[in-house]
């Protein structure tokens, strides 16, 4: 299938089908992200993949863990965001909510109980980094990511990357015997998208080519 095609295509899944996923679909997949570039070829990037009942016992942990702490959703930055980029947020807002709310469920709880349950996703995956790296490093794991993503886009499913949860990342190491010189980075839901659930049932936009390069000539 056509790259740009799948760029376009591809959105994130926040329910999915009871449909097992292959081993060899997953180890595929990260064969896949295990061939992006990186600076000197370090590939520093690692990925642990989980399912079934050890999955199940990382999700009763981040919920627990979750009810402690209520971490909540939002950007990370210590300042806020200019008006441009915060309308950005509420853009996505606009065309998400109506669909959460055909759930009963408040929008703030549907995103953090479904980060924590991976949005019901058959497939965990946990994206580490070891300490040892510099964070510009980081470019080179979501390079990465990218190409998981769009390699399990042209295999007909759908993932969902979720940062709420890496607040919890010394407990995500610990149910998973994840050294501790690990650093983790991103969760990955992955699976088969249920494309009649409401809460997969919107696009949100992008910015206009304009709003994103500037030409000096």
């Amino acid at each position: 299938m056509d790259v740009q095609k799948l760029m376009k295509q591809r959105k994130s899944a926040r329910h999915y089908l009871d449909k097992s996923v292959s081993r060899a679909d997953i180890e595929d997949l990260i064969r896949c992200a295990g061939s992006a570039p990186s600076a000197i070829n370090l590939q520093p990037w690692e990925y642990v993949v989980t399912y079934g009942q050890e999955k199940d016992r990382l999700i009763r942990r981040l919920k627990k863990v979750h009810a402690m702490k209520n971490v909540s959703c939002g950007p990370g930055t210590s300042t806020p965001l200019p008006e441009k980029i915060s309308n950005r947020s509420r853009g996505a807002l606009t065309v998400m909510k109506p669909q959460i709310e055909k759930l009963n469920i408040p929008f703030n709880q549907f995103v953090e109980d479904g980060s924590c349950s991976f949005y019901g996703a058959p497939v965990a995956i946990i994206v580490l980094m070891d300490k040892i790296f510099p964070k510009l490093r980081y470019l080179d794991v979501g390079l990465s990511v990218s190409y998981l993503f769009l390699a399990a886009e042209a295999k007909g499913l759908s993932t969902c990357p979720i940062g709420l949860i890496t607040e919890y990342g010394d407990d995500i190491k610990d149910v998973l015997n994840i050294p501790q010189e690990k650093e983790v980075l991103l969760a990955i839901a992955l699976g088969y998208a249920d494309e009649t659930a409401p809460e997969n049932d919107f696009r949100t936009d992008r910015e206009p080519l304009n709003e994103i390069l500037t030409w000096y000539e």
